[in-house]
């Protein structure tokens, strides 16, 4: 019996992908981009804060970075994880809602002192969810704190709110 002949074989060629280079400003230079982890890039954009209507500002923000992270999966063919923040309570929230005099609002619209009550004991509970999932440990002692004080003026008006002294309730509204 003739022996069988073997199909020649050849190493795939290797294909080669294009270069990323960034611009690094500690160098002042364009270098190549070469991820920490092998093939994977892990990116984090801080991305919009959300303090108004939605406009074209965020859809830029969302659609820019969308982009950059296809060309960065299917042209240069990284396995990117990419993470944006989202974020909806800052500074700028804050003031806006001063400016706006939305509590002044809540209150008038909310008019019931036991509404209010009942709302802020509803918020009491689910920052207590916030607290007991909460793992750094500097965040936890400052948000405990921050609990602590809430609860503290919750009582202190439900306590003004019982005795029927309307001095002591404006005092505990502050």
């Amino acid at each position: 019996m003739a022996k069988r002949t073997q199909p020649h074989w050849k190493a795939p060629e290797q294909i080669k992908r294009p270069v990323l280079k960034l611009y690094n400003s500690l160098t002042r230079q364009k270098e190549d981009f070469v991820p920490q982890d092998g093939n994977r890039v892990t990116w984090y954009s801080c991305g919009p804060t959300v303090y108004d209507s939605s406009h074209m500002g965020h859809a830029r923000s969302y659609i820019s970075f969308d982009i950059l992270r296809r060309v960065l999966s299917d042209y240069f063919g990284y396995d990117v994880l990419y993470v944006m923040n989202i974020t909806d309570i800052d500074d700028k929230i804050i003031k806006r809602a001063r400016q706006n005099h939305l509590y002044e609002k809540y209150v008038q619209e909310n008019y019931s002192l036991q509404k209010n009550l009942s709302d802020a004991k509803e918020v009491l509970d689910l920052f207590m969810g916030t607290v007991k999932t909460t793992t750094d440990l500097d965040k936890k002692c400052m948000i405990e704190k921050l609990l602590a004080r809430m609860t503290s003026a919750v009582e202190k008006l439900e306590a003004a709110v019982k005795s029927n002294d309307d001095a002591k309730t404006k005092e505990a509204q502050k």
